[in-house]
Formats: C-alpha cells, structure tokens, sequence
C-alpha cells in the first residue's frame, strides 16, 4: 500500500507556523512539518502533523481546554462502528440529510477547512467532489483514527492536523469553506473560536457554524439526570441508530457527561455574524415562516425572519432535532 502524503499539495500552501503570521510557509519533512523561512520543525505526534500552540496562559481557559482534549482521547468522536471501507462511509454520509445536503451545496474543487473535525468522518465524505479538506482537531486519538481511515483507503485530497482553535496554524482568507459542526460549544468562549475561524476563509467564502440550541437542548439535559437510573435506552438515537456497543456508549457520553458544553440561540449567532461582518444567509433547520423553508440548497440566501419566528421556530425544535442532539447551524457567507 502507497502511504498518501499527510498534508495534500493543494491545502499545504494554505497553512503558516502556528502562532506566525502569514507570511511563513511550511514544507514537509520526513516525521513531520518545516518552517521554510525559519527552519523551526513541527514533528508529528503519534503519526499525525502536530501544529497545535497553547491559548492565552489562563486556568479557566486551560482547564476546559485540557478537559475537553482529555475527554475526547478516551472518546474519540464519532467512532467509526467498524467502518473500514471509503464506501460505506460515502454511503453513510449520503443516508445523512445535513451532510448530504452540505456537500451539494459546496460543489467541486473547493478549498474546506473543518475546524473540530474529530475523527475525520465528515472531512472524507467532503473530499468528494475533487474536494480539498483539512481537519483540524486537538485530539490525537480521534486524529489517529482520521489518519488510519486516510492511508487504509488511499484517500489523497483529506489532510489532518492537530490545531487549537484558537490559534490555527492556517493562513488568513484562504479557505473556500469553513465549517465547525458541533463543535465551539465545547470550547471557552464560542464567540471567540467564531472569531477566529472566520479569518480562515475567503471574500465570498461561506462559514457553516452548528451549536447546541438554549431551548432545545433542555430535554437532553432532563435525560441526563436520569440516564444513570433508567439506562441509555432513553436515548432515542441509542435505540434507533447503533448496533455498535462502543459506538453508543461514546454518543452517551459525549450528549450526557461532556465536562464542558454551552447552548445557544439563532440571535446570539446572528449577533455574531454581524460582529465578524459575515453576512446571513440560511439556518438548518429553516426559519419557520420564511423562505428558507421552500429553499432547496443550504448556502441559498433566505430570509431571517422575526424574533417571533425564531422564538417559535426554536420551540418547535423541541419535538424534533432535541432527539437526536440538538445541533442546529447558521449558514453566511463573507462579503467580497
């Protein structure tokens, strides 16, 4: 079997040394990465490219930063449930409505960074299409297993790395897409990893932002108080998705004992956009009462619709999207 390059040709231009600016280019060596205009080395860390640079020395910030990371060591998110072939995982990422529809949307040839990508199953399925992904995670475990999956099925055009969010060793305004899919709620400060990550991509670049909802994460954290007593079987996506056992312990503790999560509202994000000067363009699931319910593709520009709309269209979540983890996204695009 050929070993694939861990960094694509295509994504290795787009990234920096961690913490430099972007006028620093890197190259590949032998067990890892090289500064060109410096010389300094980024070893690999456990056979995955490491460009990973500490936060602001803070103990609030380094601690959740450090329980999180160890979190997801053990748990490494989502697990492959025995996949071991590209195709079965092209086939799970079509039977998915959200990634389906995601890939639709970006079309071919585009530049993807997928900031949390865990252990990388997303960013395969998005190398599709003459795609380039880099996923960047700061769990070396769930990167191992993005990596296995890269080299046991050839897959050239998906490049892993080990970043902090909030210092990514990735150049500014060189992304066509950034996504973080369920991911900055367990960060910090959400707003702020929003902020970073908007830096990543293009004028006219789209940004994909998926979070835990204020209303309707409220019945998971009901169940998680219960969990305990009444067993994982309450968990409807336990009862209907996995035939894996590990698979499903690992969704349980990632919804019901994660050591560190915040929950969010569609205004708080819309807040956001308009901080980072990203405009708005669609929300998934769609605004109830607006034309992003009759729109067919995920990056077509619909309507915000009124607070009331959004207030009700968040308490309809409640009978839908709060089964199975409560993540909803909010889709802009960056002006030209």
């Amino acid at each position: 079997m050929v070993t694939q390059p861990p960094i694509s040709d295509k994504i290795l231009p787009a990234l920096k040394a961690p913490g430099a600016g972007n006028d620093t280019d890197l190259e590949l060596i032998d067990g890892g990465l090289q500064c060109v205009q410096t010389g300094e080395t980024f070893m690999d860390a456990n056979g995955v490219p490491s460009l990973f640079a500490p936060t602001d020395p803070n103990a609030d910030q380094t601690d959740v930063t450090t329980r999180i990371k160890s979190f997801y060591e053990e748990y490494p998110f989502p697990n492959y449930d025995g996949l071991q072939e590209f195709g079965d995982l092209v086939n799970l990422g079509y039977s998915s409505q959200f990634s389906k529809d995601l890939l639709r949307a970006i079309g071919s040839k585009k530049l993807i960074l997928e900031c949390g990508c865990g252990t990388g199953q997303l960013s395969h399925f998005l190398q599709l299409n003459n795609n380039q992904v880099l996923g960047i995670d700061m769990s070396l475990g769930s990167l191992g297993l993005a990596v296995e999956h890269k080299q046991r099925n050839q897959l050239a055009r998906s490049s892993f790395a080990q970043m902090n969010i909030f210092s990514l060793a990735v150049k500014d305004e060189s992304m066509d897409v950034v996504i973080s899919h369920g991911v900055l709620h367990h960060t910090f400060d959400a707003r702020r990893a929003f902020m970073q990550i908007i830096k990543k991509v293009k004028p006219g670049g789209i940004v994909v932002v998926g979070l835990y909802n204020s209303i309707s994460r409220i019945p998971t954290w009901v169940r998680s108080k219960f969990i305990n007593v009444l067993g994982s079987n309450i968990d409807y996506v336990v009862r209907n998705h996995f035939r894996d056992a590990r698979k499903a312990d690992i969704w349980v503790k990632d919804q019901y004992f994660n050591p560190h999560e915040t929950w969010h509202s569609i205004d708080e994000v819309m807040d956001w956009f308009k901080e980072g000067g990203i405009e708005y363009r669609n929300c998934r699931p769609a605004i109830m009462g607006t034309n992003g319910e009759d729109l067919p593709g995920m990056f077509d520009k619909s309507l915000p619709g009124s607070k009331y709309q959004r207030i009700v269209t968040q308490l309809s979540w409640l009978t839908s999207i709060a089964r199975e983890g409560t993540l909803f996204d909010v889709i802009g695009r960056k002006p030209e």
